[in-house]
Order: C-alpha cells, then structure tokens, then sequence
C-alpha cells in the first residue's frame, strides 16, 4: 500500500497520539492530522473519535488499519517470494521437446539445472511433432522448445539454430558399419526400424523417399526412440534418425553414425525456440543458457564417424 495517509493513521493508532506518530515518522503534527483527514475524506466515515486527547479508532478506522497491516503482509511475502525468483530460489520452468531429443544427452543437462537450482521445479513436455512444440511455446504452455526445422510462425522466436544430420545409425558390427556414406536403397536389404510418420523426422524422409524413387518397408516404427535404441542393441536393426538423439551411444562407441547421401539430412537445423515478445523470469532463462551450451557442444558428424576425415 503506497498512500502515506494509512501509514500516518496507522502509527498515530498504534503509538496512541498523533504527537508520538510525528515524532517517529520525522513529520509535524499538522501533518499526521491533515494526511488522517484526507484519508478520511477519500472513505467518506470519520476514522478516529474527534476530540479525544488519544487516538482512538473507530470501527471503520479499525477496519482500514486491519486492511492496511494485510497490505503490508502481502508485499513482504510477493518481496520475498520475488527475491526467491531473482536468486533461483524458486520458480519454474516448463520445456517442450520432440521425441528426437529425448536421450542421455538432454537428461544430462536438466540433471545439471536441478542440481544448480534445487528450489525451481522444472516440466518437461515430451510431444508427437516439432509441430506441437511451436504451438505450446507460441501459446505460453512452454517457456522454450526444442525443435527439428525452422518455425515459420511469427510467433516464435529462435534462439539457436544448429545443424544435426539425420543419419543411418546401426552396431559397429552391422555390415554398413564401416561405409563411409550410404544411400537410402542401399537399406532396402536390411531391417529397417523407423519412427512413425507424424515426426519431423519422417517426413523428411519420406521427401527423400519420393525424390529418390525408393520406399523403405520398416519391420518396426514407433514414436520412441528408447524403443529403437533398445532394437538396435538387440539385433542388426538399421534406423534413420538424426545424431542428436543417440550422441551419447555414439560417443562410447555403442552405435555408428553413416552419412546418408542427400544434402537435406545433412543441414537438418534443430532450434531451441522462445515466444517473440515474452521476457523471461530468472529460471527459465538459465535453462536457456544451458540448452544452448548443449547445443554447441554437441558432436560434429567427423567426430562420430572418424573415417570421413581420413578420406
């Protein structure tokens, strides 16, 4: 409560006296009287008994002084509760992320978050399509996405754009292993394990499909990708899917990463997105700065499949 006049009623009710008021509060007594005046004047009831050599309050006066000290307990508690979110004491954090992005790699960075922020709880959405990430983070349900391909809603706002190719990942024991590239008829022979046409990263491929004249027949599709890494542990199963989701299996050196021979999977942009015109709390502000540095750092394509620098 910003009005001086409920500070002024108030002392002069709780030190007794409108001298004792103007002695603590540095004014004049004139004015302790004429600000409880004014107040009174903008209620329209009289707020102490006139006349009286005390402050004596009335029942409105009573009532304004109750509302008056609830006033101050509500803005103790919103300066605390908004020191809590300038110092990451609290707060929270919704992310939105396509199936492509669940792994390892992502746990790890939201792991870190946690453990850096204990106080700010953190949701992660995991949807169908880069489809649905746009439209949470576009409608406020998401403070940031990650998403596969550039959004051309006006809405959005890119973060970072980075370039994940969508490659042939299969065991370093499978056949196509030690291929330096491959192209899509060269699968036709193999099994085939495919995320479900809904994804970004389907689609894709059913656009390299058409312009290639090849149409892959997949034994499973699903929209997990812990299923198909489960499958390609289990068996010489062959998935087309992009690095980012599967960097971690193939840094250990659990899978192999083959270009596939169409310049459309090798700049396929991931982005980390944002609502144009939205600020920001704290919170979700370093989980923006953490997803970025995940971003950047994530593996080039030489660095997963060593043999393409050799030749």
């Amino acid at each position: 409560m910003q009005n001086p006049n409920f500070k002024y009623l108030y002392e002069a009710a709780k030190l007794g006296s409108m001298r004792a008021a103007a002695d603590k509060l540095g004014v004049a007594v004139s004015s302790i009287s004429r600000q409880i005046a004014q107040l009174e004047a903008e209620i329209g009831m009289p707020l102490i008994e006139h006349g009286r050599r005390s402050v004596q309050l009335t029942e409105a006066g009573e009532l304004t002084i109750r509302y008056y000290g609830e006033q101050l307990t509500h803005r103790e508690d919103f300066e605390s509760r908004l020191g809590d979110l300038r110092s990451l004491r609290a707060g929270h954090v919704t992310l939105a992320v396509g199936e492509g992005f669940m792994g390892e790699a992502l746990s790890s960075v939201l792991s870190r978050f946690i453990a850096k922020h204990a106080g700010v709880s953190l949701s992660v959405q995991s949807v169908g399509s880069s489809n649905d990430v746009v439209r949470m983070v576009a409608e406020d349900e998401a403070h940031l996405g990650l998403a596969f391909d550039n959004s051309t809603d006006p809405r959005i706002r890119t973060q970072i754009s980075t370039c994940q190719p969508l490659c042939m990942i299969v065991k370093p024991t499978h056949p196509l292993a030690s291929r330096e590239s491959v192209q899509l008829a060269d699968l036709m022979s193999y099994r085939v394990c495919l995320l479900e046409s809904a994804l970004r990263t389907r689609q894709m491929l059913k656009e390299a499909e058409a312009a290639e004249g090849v149409t892959l027949d997949p034994c499973v599709t699903s929209n997990s990708i812990g299923l198909l890494r489960d499958l390609l542990h289990a068996g010489e199963f062959v998935t087309l899917i992009s690095v980012l989701a599967m960097s971690r299996e193939l840094l250990r050196g659990e899978f192999v990463a083959v270009p596939i021979a169409n310049p459309a999977f090798e700049t396929a942009p991931v982005t980390l997105i944002s609502r144009l015109g939205r600020r920001l709390s704290p919170g979700p502000t370093q989980l923006l700065f953490m997803l970025d540095s995940y971003l950047r750092s994530l593996p080039s394509l030489e660095q997963l499949h060593p043999s393409r620098v050799a030749a």
